[in-house]
């Protein structure tokens, strides 16, 4: 029978191998080229950008320094020069084009990218996801 200390420790362990690391970036709010429609390309319109990245457990940082982690202003950064970069007229091909990006990095093992535009309708905000988590 196991001791109430013992226990403690081995639900610790236990613990310690299913957590989940994230890095989540939300609501980050930029003015992009996107649409099919002449007055989208004509004029940048606001998206609001989420993401959620599903690191894994290597990313752990063993020091308390920035370089012992993966830093998220890299994600960040890639988020909007992926956005500033040119035209998209679909916001399921930038959608794509920031998950397929994000992935590349070796201690991403999941993404979820969500962008919204907030001001395309007066009635609702429309949003494009794509995920693997």
């Amino acid at each position: 029978m196991l001791l109430q200390e013992e226990m403690l420790d081995y639900n610790k362990n236990i613990s310690m191998k299913v957590r989940n690391r994230k890095i989540l970036i939300n609501n980050l709010i930029i003015q992009a080229s996107v649409g099919v429609y002449e007055y989208e390309k004509k004029n940048k319109q606001k998206l609001i950008v989420n993401v959620e990245l599903l690191l894994s457990n290597d990313s752990e940082p063993k020091q308390d320094n920035l370089e012992s982690t993966q830093d998220y202003s890299q994600f960040r950064k890639c988020l909007i020069d992926i956005i500033q970069s040119q035209h998209f007229q679909l916001l399921e091909v930038l959608v794509e084009k920031i998950h397929s990006t994000l992935m590349i990095n070796s201690y991403v093992i999941g993404a979820k990218v969500n962008i919204s535009k907030p001001n395309i309708f007066n009635d609702c905000e429309v949003a494009y996801e794509l995920s693997n988590i």
